[in-house]
């Protein structure tokens, strides 16, 4: 996990399912005794300079949470680059 998210938040679980292309996240913010559940459907797109993961939906066990992601969603988009040197290594989880 992210250094500055280490600083916030405890990582409980995270499920991979591969052929759903979906990744369960189970994360503990510091001082809170609930964790947040997250369900992200994803799908991985290569692209002429490597691979893509992109969240396609999101949602949380939080009402507050789902529509601040809905409102990140109109303004940014959620397509993260896989570092090539990582490409290979996550694609054979994700895919």
């Amino acid at each position: 996990m992210d250094e500055q998210l280490q600083k916030v938040f405890h990582t409980v679980s995270l499920d991979v399912n591969a052929e759903k292309q979906t990744i369960d996240l189970k994360l503990l913010p510091k001082g809170e005794d609930k964790p947040i559940l997250f369900h992200v459907n994803y799908k991985l797109e290569e692209k002429d300079d490597g691979t893509e993961i992109i969240a396609q939906n999101v949602a949380t066990d939080r009402i507050w949470i789902d529509e601040v992601i809905k409102l990140l969603q109109d303004n940014y988009n959620f397509q993260f680059k896989i570092p090539q040197n990582l490409s290979g290594i996550i694609k054979m989880f994700l895919k």
